[in-house]
């Protein structure tokens, strides 16, 4: 019989702050891209109008989130590279 072996029972080493910034970083991304791709995937399923004007809207508010976002997590890195943890006011 052959055994396997047990994962590792020691916790894992805390992440950098830099490690959780793109970990955070990341998941926020993740929304905004999946409602333009939703929305970019209906432009090229209707002809409906009223759906293809909702769909572009639904694009362009997302475009504002993500550069939003972008910017957030420029200045986060900038105060990083600062030794701070928060951006500068």
């Amino acid at each position: 019989m052959t055994t396997r072996p047990t994962p590792s029972t020691a916790p894992a080493p805390p992440e950098s702050p830099e490690q959780a910034l793109l970990r955070e970083f990341d998941h926020d991304a993740r929304s905004p891209l999946s409602a333009m791709a939703a929305a970019t995937e209906l432009l090229g399923a209707t002809d409906d109008p009223a759906l293809q004007e909702e769909a572009r809207g639904v694009i362009g508010r997302q475009v504002r989130k993500l550069n939003e976002l972008f910017a957030a997590f420029r200045a986060r890195l900038a105060a990083l590279a600062h030794g701070g943890g928060e951006p500068p006011a």
